[in-house]
């Protein structure tokens, strides 16, 4: 232990071969969460995480494998805490915000402007409002059968089927869709000025850092609602001054994206300049990679295109570059039951299942490239 200690001091001490900085989804359970996944991703290649190092907004971790020289790193950086400040943790609050995204939804349009780019990702919409109908008729019939035994136990029985509807939505995802849903729309409707001056801040420390200690390559991640977060922070590093520093070195991934459940609103006009700042001649590299076998993200559906805004072209093809995953394929799964059993689960493969085609601990460890 005291060998690999020292190993890792002086790795850490040396320039950094490529740095990955990680935004998550809207997802509250943070920094913790994310360490075991990718400390359990790197142990079955025969690498592991090294000491953790907090710093302004960004916690960063050295990859280490005894037979490799190289320094490579994996950075996180924070928005958690603004999920966790956006989730609400019990039905009255979340079901009063539903109702409102359930009107603008579907009687503004939302639903059918969705369903032309992808019936999934409008689906997925309708599915927090359906089960709130479902339940809440099931609470009504139940209320009625109730009183023609006795009234008085009519407000018992109603708050006893709204609260085991929760928990069984709870159980299969449809609360945390819900959140993650309610979220995006509050950004869209202009009511959530705190990811704005978080990006800023990420920003900064994401360039304080290059400073300090720069990487030979940047790979910017953005997984699920951190790929919009990714958009930002991207066309707010080319609208700084100091841009310059890094615009060389910077690579962009976007993983089972879903820009348009934001970029789709009348009112997220700076998110869309946002795009436009990064289709700005010379475009970052940028790949994008969906799957039509998760109904969480806009597969196969340029980002550009979802928001409504012409596509960019660079060297002669559409920007960003996509790639599409077979993600049924890759878990083996035959049957159409056993794939929706776990369209929660598959959202994170990106991440987890190389066998997918996506080697994301290959391209933080350097052992492939976008």
């Amino acid at each position: 232990m005291a060998v690999n200690r020292a190993d890792e001091l002086k790795r850490v001490g040396s320039s950094c071969k490529r740095r990955t900085y990680f935004l998550s989804g809207f997802d509250p359970r943070g920094v913790a969460h994310y360490q075991r996944l990718f400390a359990r991703l790197m142990k079955q290649r025969g690498w592991r995480l090294g000491s953790r190092q907090e710093g302004e907004k960004i916690t960063r971790w050295p990859l280490l494998d005894p037979g490799v020289d190289q320094h490579y790193e994996l950075a996180f950086l924070h928005w958690d805490d603004i999920a966790r400040a956006n989730w609400p943790k019990h039905p009255w609050p979340l079901l009063s915000q539903l109702f409102g995204f359930a009107g603008a939804y579907l009687l503004q349009g939302g639903v059918v402007d969705t369903a032309r780019l992808c019936p999934g990702v409008a689906l997925c919409g309708l599915y927090p409002v359906m089960v709130l109908i479902l339940v809440s008729l099931a609470a009504a019939a139940f209320g009625v059968l109730a009183a023609f035994f006795w009234f008085p136990l009519v407000p018992l029985v109603v708050a006893v089927v709204l609260w085991q509807g929760w928990r069984l939505a709870d159980r299969l995802g449809v609360v945390w869709l819900c959140r993650s849903i309610l979220f995006t729309h509050r950004l869209g409707s202009m009511r959530d000025t705190m990811l704005r001056q978080r990006v800023q801040e990420l920003v900064g420390s994401l360039l304080a850092l290059e400073r300090m200690n720069p990487a030979d390559e940047i790979l910017l991640v953005g997984h699920s609602s951190g790929s919009f977060v990714l958009a930002m922070v991207a066309a707010e590093l080319r609208r700084h001054p100091k841009y310059a520093l890094i615009k060389s070195r910077l690579r962009l991934l976007s993983l089972g994206q879903n820009l348009a459940n934001l970029g789709l609103y009348p009112g997220a006009e700076a998110f869309r300049d946002d795009l436009q700042t990064l289709a700005i001649e010379p475009c970052l590299p940028w790949l994008d990679v969906t799957s039509f076998d998760d109904l969480l993200c806009f597969a196969g559906v340029n980002p550009y295109q979802a928001c409504g805004l012409p596509v960019p072209k660079r060297g002669g093809c559409d920007y960003p570059r996509m790639q599409l995953l077979n993600l049924r394929q890759a878990n083996g799964f035959n049957r159409k039951r056993q794939w929706l059993a776990q369209l929660f689960d598959l959202h994170f493969d990106y991440l987890t299942n190389p066998a997918a085609g996506l080697d994301l601990c290959g391209l933080m460890t350097g052992e492939s490239s976008i």
